[in-house]
């Protein structure tokens, strides 16, 4: 009888360790920005953020965001060298940690998610139907920045 409840008990053990190793199962899913990561709503708050707090050092004009003095520029190709292939948790968390340059981390976190979002925005990214929360760091964890969109 013992026998039995240990054999039990190891083919339990074995089968939830093949579950949590399956690739498609127990492991986290990886997603892109193309998925729609944010919202509308919130790109448009992120916009009235960044022109309160970033444009003086990332645009020369009201309303541009093509890089002043040394801040980089937020657009195209400067965007797209320094993040392509990084996750929403890098771009989120060095927003987060160095801007405003005179005063990091001085916003809520809910702002800097509203900031990412409009840099994704302004970086044709589509927009979905869930804010880019950033209490749900595995999904910002898990969510690439792609340069072209997937096929099919």
């Amino acid at each position: 009888m013992q026998h039995r409840q240990s054999l039990n008990t190891c083919r339990a053990v074995l089968a939830l360790t093949c579950w949590a190793l399956s690739p498609t199962m127990g492991l986290a899913q990886e997603a892109s920005v193309w998925d729609g990561v944010y919202t509308k709503v919130q790109a448009e708050s992120g916009k009235r953020l960044f022109t309160t707090h970033c444009i003086a050092c990332h645009s020369d004009e009201p309303g541009g965001v093509s890089g002043h003095g040394p801040a980089p520029s937020v657009i195209g190709k400067d965007f797209n060298f320094r993040w392509v292939d990084t996750s929403i948790a890098d771009l989120f968390d060095v927003i987060r940690q160095t801007m405003p340059q005179a005063a990091p981390n001085s916003l809520s976190s809910q702002e800097y998610a509203d900031i990412t979002a409009y840099l994704l925005q302004i970086n044709a990214f589509p927009t979905g139907s869930a804010l880019l929360d950033p209490s749900d760091r595995e999904r910002m964890l898990q969510t690439y920045i792609d340069a072209t969109p997937p096929k099919g």
